[in-house]
């Protein structure tokens, strides 16, 4: 999730109410909001409606959710 998207959603959106709408814990939820692991299409597509519902908003995709191969390679490389 790119930087912009990820600042929007911690300010307009209770994370632990997201992880638990979407049956994940918050540490799930970090990691994939942090671009530390990549979701299922199906979990993305959850996370994006939900996240939408909770803020009143359709700024977010579930594309926003799944991270590019490039940003999970630097993060597992720590860069």
């Amino acid at each position: 999730m790119n930087v912009n998207k990820r600042s929007h959603l911690k300010k307009m959106a209770k994370l632990n109410l997201l992880a638990a709408e979407c049956g994940i814990s918050p540490m799930t939820l970090s990691r994939i909001i942090n671009n530390r692991i990549k979701p299922s299409d199906e979990l993305a597509r959850r996370l994006a409606d939900k996240a939408n519902e909770l803020t009143s908003s359709d700024y977010f995709k579930a594309q926003d959710f799944i991270p590019n191969t490039e940003e999970l390679i630097l993060k597992h490389l720590g860069k």
